[in-house]
């Protein structure tokens, strides 16, 4: 049977279902970027509402949010451009791991792909640790919170142009601290640091 063609398809939003409705892929504008679903459930009605980006969002069969491409721009008060995009694949029922992104702000912009740790609860758990957090007003409870927070959560690999606009490989330690960065200079010149240590690579050539 010969299925109909549409030369064109104007729409806000388009969702594409399973037969039984359940929904595989959101295609958005702007004004309707989806919010964090997880397991069908809305855990921050509103997220990113105001965000003014667009794109395509994936979800999984327990009807997580996997992952999406996303985009947006605009001008500051000066007319200097901004914008940002970013591909990313998520943690099963966690935040992203994997992300390939570009962002610009001013003068200042950075581009690359980074990998992440992330803890192996749901980020349901996450969310409700940082509710936590920012009700808490005992010093010492916040500072435990925030470590539970951070754990097994950081970035850890850095491939791209820093906002220096140097090209480089970083690797971060556990606390998504940076440990060792590889670099070419404005010289041209190879570059290893080691916890800020700057390592000669002449000699060891």
């Amino acid at each position: 049977m010969k299925k109909e063609i549409l030369k064109e398809l104007n729409v806000e939003k388009l969702n594409i279902c399973e037969p039984n409705g359940e929904v595989k892929m959101t295609l958005f504008n702007s004004q309707n970027i989806p919010s964090l679903i997880l397991g069908y459930e809305d855990l921050l009605p509103g997220h990113r509402s105001k965000d003014g980006i667009s794109g395509i969002m994936f979800y999984n069969n327990e009807g997580d949010e996997c992952g999406g491409l996303i985009y947006g721009s605009g001008k500051d008060e000066n007319g200097k451009p901004n914008m940002g995009m970013s591909l990313t694949f998520d943690k099963f029922k966690q935040d992203q791991v994997v992300q390939l992104h570009l962002t610009k702000s001013g003068d200042q912009q950075m581009y690359g792909f980074s990998i992440y740790d992330r803890p192996d609860h749901s980020i349901k758990e996450s969310l409700e640790t940082l509710k936590a957090f920012n009700k808490e007003e005992n010093s010492e409870k916040k500072k435990t919170l925030l470590s539970k927070l951070r754990e097994n959560n950081a970035q850890r690999i850095f491939v791209g142009s820093g906002i220096d606009g140097t090209p480089r490989i970083s690797l971060f330690d556990k606390q998504g601290k940076e440990k060792i960065k590889i670099l070419v200079d404005d010289n041209d010149n190879p570059v290893l640091k080691v916890n800020e240590k700057v390592i000669d690579l002449s000699k060891l050539v």
